[in-house]
This record gives C-alpha cells, sequence and structure tokens, in this order.
C-alpha cells in the first residue's frame, strides 16, 4: 500500500513539475516585448506590449498602451482581475 501512495505522490510531483514549467516558459515568452490585445471589461479594447507580470499575477505592465481614447501610456499597469482576453499575434517562430 505505501509502494502505491509514493507512486501517486512522485505522479503528482511529476504533473506539478511539467506544468510550472510549462507557465514559466508562458510567461517568459511574453514577458518579452510581445504586441497583444486585451480586452477587458465593457468590451474596452487596447494594445500594447507585455513587460513584466508580478509574482502574484495580479498586475501586467503594458509598454505603449493604446487605447480607444485619445491618449496613449508609454508604459502602464492594467490589473489581470479587468482583463478578460489577451490576444497575441502569431509569428514564424513561435
Amino acid at each position: 500500500m505505501e509502494n502505491s501512495n509514493n507512486s501517486d505522490e512522485n505522479k503528482i510531483t511529476e504533473s506539478n513539475a511539467f506544468l510550472r514549467e510549462r507557465f514559466l516558459y508562458l510567461i517568459s515568452t511574453v514577458c518579452g516585448g510581445k504586441k497583444c490585445e486585451i480586452r477587458m471589461f465593457e468590451n474596452t479594447k487596447v494594445v500594447g506590449a507585455i513587460k513584466a507580470i508580478d509574482l502574484n499575477f495580479e498586475n501586467v505592465i503594458i509598454e505603449d498602451l493604446k487605447t480607444p481614447a485619445p491618449t496613449s501610456s508609454k508604459t502602464a499597469m492594467l490589473r489581470t482581475s479587468d482583463i478578460l482576453t489577451m490576444h497575441f499575434q502569431q509569428t514564424k517562430d513561435t
């Protein structure tokens, strides 16, 4: 019975490691200044380049933010709770 528990724990540990690796790969890929379109609440669409995501994944730092309003911002921080979707253009190397 103990071998079965160890086997289950090993599978869970391996699965967690795999998911963590994929998540870190995603973060490192999108935080390289990759341009994206972000849809927010009330159907607001903004465009910019993701520069960083905070440790708790609560805020995203966006560079060259373009909004529907006539103003734009060099750098902005968006709360992830306000973001509905993020769309990245696919390139040949992704």
